[in-house]
């Protein structure tokens, strides 16, 4: 017997197309220009000397991730997979921005600074995998 799953919240799709479409154009943003990203980011040039290849490496997970997101929105039946790989990816980013901080590898300024950009949009997301998870258990 085939499992129903009940629909996802329109809230839902659209907080998965807006995260996904901001994802996006920070990932596309890194692999286009990793220099110009290094430097237009607020606080990136604090973190030590650029490395292209890594850049373009974090680029390609913020796009995949952005791309799990976007996908799940429009297509419910991969929502759960992209939403939870996309958690994963980003809750570990929002760990390490914590750690640094709690070791002073930054300062105070960038720490508050990581909020809006970096740990919300985690919670966010992991919110979006919790959501989809239990609606395909349903």
């Amino acid at each position: 017997m085939e499992q129903t799953t009940m629909a996802l919240p329109r809230w839902w799709r659209l907080l998965a197309l807006v995260l996904g479409l901001g994802l996006a154009a920070n990932g596309l943003f890194m692999l286009a220009d990793p220099m110009g990203w290094y430097i237009a980011v607020p606080g990136v040039v604090d973190t030590g000397p650029p490395n292209r290849h890594f850049i373009g490496d974090i680029g390609g997970a913020y796009l995949a991730t952005s791309l799990g997101l976007i996908g799940g929105a429009l297509w419910p039946r991969l929502a759960a997979g992209g939403a939870m790989v996309a958690a994963i990816f980003h809750l570990l980013h929002s760990w390490v921005h914590l750690m640094d901080a709690a070791a002073g590898r930054c300062s105070p300024a960038q720490a508050i600074a990581d909020i809006g950009p970096v740990h919300i949009p985690s919670l966010l997301i992991l919110l979006l995998a919790i959501v989809a998870l239990r609606r395909k258990a349903s």
